[in-house]
């Protein structure tokens, strides 16, 4: 048993090696893409999801082996390539058919922050006119199009909550809060946090949910 417990290090570190050179391909595509800059915000954001809290500096390889190893984050990469050319995108074609992306998930739009991060992004679909930085979104979330015409512009720092629907030309402001289930039809207010059918802002949930807030404070 201690000669075993003594190998397990050894045994750890050479299946993160072996990941490390399946993942060779994502790790030179994502570091070399145009939209780098912005892929490497997207993996910070894997490492620190919270929006009240500062991202790290920089990642060390194993913190960036394992972003890219989350399908949601792999879909975003592969959506940067197809907005930054031909041949990035034929390389995401290429990559998202050995690395798969998440389930489902659908984004559309050609201005997109660095940042962007899902813990779940199954059966979710995004179409929108820009959205900002560090957007956070939750699976079964569809933002697209109402017979409005048009779709949405998100701002920064957004959250957007599990099973969620923005739709139309309206304007969600920085730092708001779309809670689970939420349908939402009109403009949001900046560091508004809303929820219901049709949304609704939730009194007093600013204190509790607004980055902005947090970062004021800190």
């Amino acid at each position: 048993m201690r000669r075993a417990s003594a190998n397990l290090p050894t045994v750890r570190t050479l299946i993160w090696a072996v990941r490390a050179v399946l993942n060779l391909p994502l790790y030179i595509t994502a570091r070399a893409c145009p939209a780098r800059a912005a892929v490497q915000r997207d993996m910070r954001r894997f490492v620190q999801p919270r929006l009240d809290l500062p991202l790290p500096e920089a990642l060390t390889w194993r913190q960036t082996a394992q972003a890219l190893r989350h399908p949601p984050l792999r879909s975003v990469l592969y959506t940067r390539l197809r907005g930054s050319g031909p041949l990035w995108g034929l390389s995401a074609r290429l990559l998202g058919a050995v690395y798969g992306g998440a389930a489902v998930l659908e984004i559309n739009c050609e201005q997109i922050g660095g940042g962007m991060f899902s813990f779940h992004g199954f059966a979710t679909i995004i179409i929108a006119q820009r959205i900002g930085q560090d957007f956070l979104f939750a699976q079964q979330v569809t933002v697209g199009y109402d017979d409005r015409g048009g779709t949405p512009v998100i701002g920064d720092r957004v959250r957007i909550g599990a099973g969620a629907i923005v739709i139309g030309p309206i304007t969600i402001g920085d730092d708001a809060v779309i809670g689970a289930g939420a349908v939402v039809v009109k403009d949001v207010a900046p560091a508004t946090v809303v929820a219901g059918v049709p949304a609704t802002p939730i009194e007093h949930a600013a204190d509790r949910f607004s980055a902005r807030k947090a970062r004021s404070a800190g």
